[in-house]
């Protein structure tokens, strides 16, 4: 029998110096000099192809180490760079660096592209692109640059030389970017093939989509900016696929049979540079094709396979196609419930699983020479009665011959991989909540540690700050979920404190993990040194936790996720040194939307809410977002009335701060709008705070007076005056 909670062993900062030799952390600390106070990393840290050494930067120069006991060596300096460089595009600071081979590597400055020669020590000009390029994309080769202007796609060349793509960009029409709202793995509008000969991209046609406007302040008088936004079960967009051959001058498009609103996804590219793989997905989310198209003709090959599931599919990976068997390819899946890898065959089709079991893959570290083993970032075996194993990531290695795994990486934590180009040694980056971090290079047969590069000092050991610690708490359908409990440096176990809640417990997001402040934000701290408990928990519907635990919000998204964060309320309401009479919650976005429910629907609860950019009737939300998880308004009208907010908001007992910005593109101001119309009308008076010129969240110096009035504002209305804090 598994008790309400079980709280881990894991705690940070067990050990205080005495409060006045260290000193109070503000939120411009936490906000602004983030990086002082954050684990010290090797920068720039790569490995250098077809060597066993590594570059770095250090000292504002490109270092250079193998994986023996040699010293450290410089590679190449600022002065060095600037050998070559143009004037006006003169480096100050080193920059990142794309290794070609074992002697060159370019480096972007200004609009310029370089090539530096390492045994002359030279710079050389390679490409450029115009000063108002926008979506630079760089083949492997680095020959040529794709980019944007305006919804035009040009390509630079050697010797300055431009092509124009696309000659049809205009209001509605937009070719060479991300399409779809970045959804679904979908990052970019382009696609090098393998040899650099072809290009493909998006063009998507959204004209007939209905306009949508924020204002701008920073013009007089204001103006209004205009952008497409097809709502939940509203005309969406067109896309198709271009592909423009360097040779000849010529594109051609793939238009994929069936509706023209179905989402192209996951483009890759068939090694022989002739082919071209989309994973189709219907507009229910429910069913996708693997279709392998003729780059030269735009037309269908053949279909590979096809998924279906009853509920939704979100297909985020490209096709990852062998070198030495050029046929073979992986493709993820979460057929079995859990995302893993599949090896396919384009003549044979499915040739083994690789991966299985209850854990997640979470990314492809790569392969060694022969790729007989492919390297994977993955979680730890996840037990539903005690999944702490989700909190973690680790390295495998993964046979590819029989799909047997082994776990190179053995310390609880977040590890990070970079696997060097013979697949001999794996450098490790890694955190844990009692371990800053260190950067190490593994044996990849084995795991072996063969070399510490760092082990990070704790960047907050002269800060006042209490614990982090890991509970698990008994959430719904049997399950257990896992929280954070931030402690005040000055706590005490027979005092009670207030409460801050903070949320998201939407899909994809997990805020608990076993690495530095177990995932905490800094500003957290500052909120705990204010003298209260920071809690925060992973309910249902958030990642990493198998397709069954985040399914359990479908057609229903923000009422198993709010029944869960109650749940949470429950076990801090059962903890000795919780006041339950001042509880406050605060979420952004969906978090947002989880706070305002919470509110609402659980009056008295929570005291004080903070909801910042909050869906309020997933009606007014994105199309392929919000379909996905609750289907159109049509297929599904009483999931979007059970989960609209405006209707109750005559239920809301306690204080209720939203905050909107008003150029938000993702949550558009109408959210907020809604409400507070229906607010007037019942004569409900929450507050309400608008941040000009931010889109969706606040950033840069604004965000400490976001954070600054969202957390003077739970001080006043929870009644936690200055002195009470220490």
């Amino acid at each position: 029998m598994i008790r309400r909670a079980l709280l881990l062993i894991a705690v940070l900062g067990t050990t205080l110096l005495p409060a006045q030799e260290k000193h109070r952390f503000t939120l411009a600390d936490a906000i602004l000099n983030g990086r002082t106070y954050w684990p010290a990393q090797v920068q720039g840290l790569q490995w250098i192809p077809g060597t066993d050494s590594y570059c770095f930067i250090k000292d504002n120069q490109l270092m250079q180490a193998n994986t023996g006991k040699d010293k450290e060596q410089v590679l190449a300096t600022v002065k060095d760079l600037n050998h070559g460089v143009a004037p006006t595009d003169s480096l100050k600071r080193f920059p990142p660096v794309e290794w070609a081979d074992a002697k060159t590597f370019f480096f972007d400055a200004g609009p310029r592209t370089y090539a530096y020669d390492v045994a002359k020590k030279t710079s050389t000009l390679h490409l450029t692109t115009p000063d108002d390029a926008e979506h630079q994309d760089h083949d492997k080769t680095y020959r040529h640059t794709a980019f944007t202007k305006g919804e035009n796609l040009f390509i630079a060349g050697p010797e300055d030389s431009i092509t124009q793509v696309t000659f049809d960009g205009t209001d509605g029409i937009v070719n060479g970017k991300s399409v779809h709202r970045e959804e679904y793995g979908i990052t970019k509008g382009t696609f090098w093939s393998p040899d650099g000969s072809k290009l493909a991209f998006y063009r998507m046609d959204e004209t007939m989509v209905t306009p949508y406007y924020v204002e701008d302040i920073s013009t007089t008088p204001s103006t209004f900016n205009k952008f497409r936004y097809p709502m939940a079960g509203q005309t969406s967009h067109q896309v198709t696929l271009g592909v423009y051959d360097l040779r000849s001058g010529k594109t051609i498009f793939i238009k994929p049979d069936g509706p023209p609103d179905h989402y192209l996804t996951n483009i890759s590219w068939d090694p022989d540079n002739r082919h071209i793989v989309i994973i189709l997905l219907n507009r229910s989310t429910d069913h996708y094709q693997v279709i392998r198209y003729d780059a030269s003709t735009g037309q269908a090959v053949r279909t590979l396979f096809e998924e279906h599931n009853e509920k939704w599919l979100e297909p985020e990976h490209p096709l990852t196609f062998l070198k030495t068997q050029p046929t073979r390819y992986i493709h993820w899946s979460q057929r079995d419930g859990w995302w893993h890898l599949y090896l396919y065959d384009i003549n044979l089709g499915l040739v083994r699983p690789l991966t299985k079991g209850n854990w997640v893959v979470k990314d492809i570290v790569g392969f060694d020479a022969k790729e007989r083993n492919v390297f994977v970032e993955g979680t730890a075996v996840i037990d539903p009665n005690d999944p702490k194993g989700a909190m973690e990531t680790h390295l495998y290695r993964v046979e590819l011959g029989t799909g047997k795994w082994t776990r190179l990486t053995r310390d609880p934590g977040t590890h990070r991989g970079q696997l060097s180009t013979d697949g001999r040694y794996l450098i490790d980056q890694w955190s844990s909540l009692t371990v800053p971090g260190r950067t190490e290079i593994l044996d990849a047969a084995t795991g072996k540690v063969l070399k510490t590069l760092l082990a990070s000092r704790d960047p907050l050991a002269q800060v006042a700050r209490g614990t982090v610690e890991f509970v698990q708490v008994q959430g719904g359908n049997g399950d257990v979920l896992n929280g954070r409990i931030i402690k005040p440096s000055f706590f005490q176990s027979r005092d009670q404190y207030p409460v801050i809640v903070y949320t998201y417990n939407g899909p994809h997001v997990q805020l608990v993990t076993n690495s530095f402040l177990g995932g905490a934000s800094l500003w957290m701290l500052e909120a705990a040194e204010r003298g209260y408990v920071v809690f925060t928990l992973d309910g249902h519907g958030s990642g990493n936790r198998g397709l069954a635990f985040e399914q359990a919000i479908y057609r229903q998204l923000g009422i198993t996720e709010v029944k869960d964060q109650v749940h949470g309320a429950e076990y801090l309401k059962s903890l000795p040194y919780v006041d339950g009479n001042r509880m406050a919650v605060h979420g952004w976005s969906f978090g947002g939307h989880v706070t305002e429910a919470l509110m609402l629907r659980n009056p008295g609860l929570f005291q004080v809410g903070v909801a910042g950019g909050a869906v309020q009737d997933w009606r007014l939300y994105e199309v392929m977002y919000t379909e996905r998880y609750m289907d159109t308004p049509a297929e599904n009208p009483t999931g979007y009335d059970e989960t609209a907010l405006p209707p109750l908001a005559d239920h809301l007992r306690g204080n209720l701060l939203l905050i909107q910005d008003n150029m938000d593109v993702t949550v558009v101001p109408e959210h907020a709008l809604r409400f507070l119309k229906s607010c007037v009308d019942k004569g409900v008076y929450p507050d309400f705070f608008y941040y000009p010129g931010h889109e969706h969240n606040v950033r840069g110096k604004d965000r400490v007076h976001l954070y600054t009035q969202i957390l003077d504002y739970i001080d006043a209305k929870l009644g936690v005056q200055p002195l009470q804090r220490r």
